[in-house]
């Protein structure tokens, strides 16, 4: 799921044998067998395509393709509540069947917890999906999440790497369709022992600690939510801008709502989670409290204690 990482794409051979001819429409074609090999690893890929997007797999039948293929699309209706969609370039998919494909694709230093990677310049998407009886959860959450990442760039261009991690993974999981329960699990009992990470935190990274990372996914879809619900997709496509004409993190939303980055999250914890935001700054600030009083009381009982001296003699 971690976008904002370059991945060279190096496509040294592509031989397609063609089952159907393209339709005169332009719309679904397959291709029985294609092999693309990139740097380090090889894959025989079978293929469907529309105009806009083109999957790609080799473990499945053909039902298995076309279920993608029909997610990515009805991701595509998902991310345009959101972001308005640009058609413009097709975005390639490639699933692998587990993790370990995957990773042999990335970067030695990629995160172990990640499922799925976009590559928003080169409008390609990677995301692992094992045939079988989850596939198609799967598929609506892993695929709309990605092709976000594709379209947000689309939409602020090369400013998309000034974006916070929160809000660029926050569009990303709100696009998905199907929604991961444990999401609001986590994010309740975070909020309940007062262990959410503050949003300032989810600026520019994501923790690698898988369990606070899930943590931050979540807490970064309900924030992104908070801001959509109470702005509209036009204020939230605003903020996206003011990032992406070089807005530092706590500056976006000043420039784009008047509001300051720590007021809106005072105002989600409250109204989204519950939380009584008065108490859990104050939870926060009591070690500081108690330092302060330490420094005051202190000298302030050897102040007593000489004018009581002083009232003896």
């Amino acid at each position: 799921m971690k976008a904002a990482s370059y991945l060279s794409l190096l496509l040294l051979l592509v031989i397609p044998t063609l089952r159907n001819a393209r339709p005169a429409d332009g719309r679904t074609t397959q291709r029985e067998s294609v092999s693309l090999r990139y740097a380090g690893d090889h894959f025989d890929w079978q293929t469907l395509e529309t105009d806009v997007l083109k999957v790609n797999w080799y473990q499945g039948d053909e039902n298995f393709g076309q279920s993608a293929l029909d997610a990515a699309s009805a991701g595509l209706e998902s991310i345009n509540r959101l972001v308005p969609v640009d058609q413009s370039q097709p975005v390639e998919i490639f699933i692998y069947a587990n993790v370990e494909d995957l990773h042999s694709t990335l970067t030695p230093d990629s995160e172990p917890w990640i499922v799925g990677h976009a590559d928003p310049v080169q409008g390609v998407v990677r995301v692992v999906i094992a045939p079988g009886p989850e596939q198609g959860i799967t598929m609506e959450q892993r695929l709309p999440h990605e092709l976000m990442h594709i379209m947000l760039y689309r939409r602020v261009s090369a400013g998309y790497y000034n974006l916070p991690a929160w809000l660029r993974e926050g569009t990303a999981t709100l696009a998905e369709i199907y929604l991961n329960a444990d999401y609001d699990r986590v994010l309740a009992d975070a909020a309940a022992n007062n262990h959410l990470i503050p949003v300032k935190d989810l600026c520019d990274s994501f923790p690698t600690d898988t369990g606070q990372a899930f943590l931050a996914y979540a807490e970064s879809r309900s924030f992104t939510n908070f801001l959509h619900e109470t702005y509209g997709s036009t204020g939230l496509l605003h903020l996206a801008d003011s990032y992406a004409d070089g807005a530092d993190c706590e500056r976006g939303p000043e420039l784009a709502f008047s509001v300051s980055l720590a007021s809106l999250e005072m105002d989600w914890r409250s109204s989204m989670l519950g939380q009584n935001t008065f108490l859990s700054v104050l939870q926060n600030i009591s070690p500081y409290l108690a330092l302060l009083c330490l420094v005051l009381v202190i000298p302030l009982m050897g102040i007593l204690t000489t004018l009581q001296k002083r009232k003896l003699s």
